[in-house]
């Protein structure tokens, strides 16, 4: 079966301000040397996937950005949202446009834009299952990264490890349900009772399972993007687009789909892998000196350790602190203690209440 790969680029990363912003969120930005997160992703993709046959879906608003990272990427492989709605309604539009493209049914592998993914060995046979299963058991399948500490900013997949299935044995597992972000407490007893993984947010399925699972769970998306199809290729598309768009709620696939649906699976998987949702996980992942400090840019760090220091438009001097993330750019400078970055989320809501969303 012909497989297609989606990489969704199209969200804001607010958990990284201030380097991810509204103008430059964080799938355009470099993290760790270089490449930005979105080039990695590609770079990484095409070693799975023709290159003709992977698709980024973004908001029209950042087509200069994405072309600008990747100069090559061919135009009718960007597809182009004219308004935010999330993820639901980016990968129901993105199978909308493959169909102009691929016959019959088609295998759909959608992938984030930034997250970080090594052992590409394990990746790509856990892919292979998936891709498998997916077609097999006519279902969505999701990647579930067996946890190795109880992480309280990623959401957990509860798998069922007794209901048995033609590929078990291959480490697949039914899907019970899905649970949010939880406390410290709570993630360590998921990990202890071994009945959940982490949730990549990597999802691969058949054309014609997303449709069908879509009616059943989002039937307004259904019926809207139903009538869209119908003027596909026609001077009248954009507009009715737009529209589309207009009338959509913003519901996310874990929400809208996969929370509702009885014919989840999943692939228990070994690969090591981190989603940046947040500054400490971007210190837990990078290379550190010998004080356990990170800098980058025109940082002076005295008597200065386990710190975080990134600077962008200006120096940084730092004297007798441990345990910082500081972070400058030119639109703000963020200083907040390890472990907090969680609440970076509280900034921005009161930014927005104040109506300062420049600084956004």
């Amino acid at each position: 079966m012909q497989k297609v790969a989606l990489i969704l680029a199209g969200g804001y990363g607010s958990r990284l301000w201030p380097l991810s912003n509204e103008s430059s969120p964080k799938q355009f930005s470099y993290f760790f040397g270089e490449g930005s997160m979105l080039f990695n992703t590609y770079q990484r993709t095409l070693k799975f996937f023709d290159e003709e046959d992977i698709f980024i879906i973004s908001q029209s608003v950042f087509y200069d950005k994405i072309k600008e990272q990747l100069p090559h990427l061919p135009n009718k492989n960007l597809i182009l949202e004219p308004y935010i709605r999330s993820t639901s309604a980016a990968i129901t539009y993105a199978n909308l446009y493959f169909q102009s493209f691929y016959e019959d049914d088609f295998l759909i592998c959608a992938f984030p834009s930034d997250h970080i993914i090594s052992n590409l060995d394990e990746f790509a046979n856990c892919l292979d299952i998936a891709e498998n299963s997916a077609v097999s058991l006519n279902a969505i399948m999701t990647l579930g990264v067996i946890p190795s500490y109880p992480e309280t900013q990623y959401g957990y997949i509860h798998i069922d490890n007794t209901k048995n299935h033609e590929f078990f044995e291959k480490n697949v597992r039914y899907v019970k349900n899905f649970a949010e972000k939880p406390d410290k407490g709570t993630a360590l007893r998921f990990i202890q009772s071994g009945d959940f993984v982490w949730n990549s947010g990597i999802f691969v399925f058949t054309s014609k399972t997303f449709w069908k699972e879509l009616q059943i769970n989002l039937p307004e998306f259904y019926k809207l993007f139903t009538e869209l199809k119908s003027v596909m290729n026609t001077p009248s598309f954009a507009r009715k687009l737009d529209h589309t768009y207009r009338s959509l709620p913003t519901v996310s696939f874990d929400n809208g789909i996969l929370e509702k649906s009885k014919n989840v699976y999943c692939v228990l998987s070994k690969f090591e892998w981190s989603d940046l949702e947040g500054w400490d996980e971007v210190y837990r992942q990078t290379k550190k000196d010998t004080h356990n400090n990170f800098l980058n840019g025109e940082v002076i760090a005295l008597q200065t350790e386990g710190s975080y220091i990134l600077a962008r438009d200006r120096m940084v001097a730092t004297i007798g602190v441990k345990d910082l993330i500081i972070v400058e750019t030119e639109k703000a400078t963020l200083i907040c203690k390890r472990g907090e970055s969680e609440k970076v989320r509280k900034i921005i809501e009161y930014i927005r209440s104040k109506g300062i969303k420049d600084y956004l």
